[in-house]
């Protein structure tokens, strides 16, 4: 899972998110450029992505794995 952070995204919304994804069994990768940051989550599970988008400073997340059909 990819999340794009706002623009104007805290330290520590950013930090909030990271912890959340932790205390969620990922790894995180960070990736902070001039205008943004990028997180992207590590994990051997599908996630599902809606929790994540209504965290502060949260801009977008994009799923990278297709859920497989049951």
């Amino acid at each position: 899972m990819i999340i794009v952070m706002k623009p104007e995204a805290t330290e520590e919304q950013i930090q909030q998110v990271i912890d959340r994804l932790i205390r969620d069994d990922y790894d995180v990768h960070r990736s902070t450029g001039v205008e943004r940051t990028i997180l992207g989550a590590v994990g051997s599970r599908v996630p599902d992505v809606e929790p994540y988008r209504t965290l502060p400073g949260v801009e977008d997340v994009f799923r990278i794995t297709k859920k497989q059909p049951e």
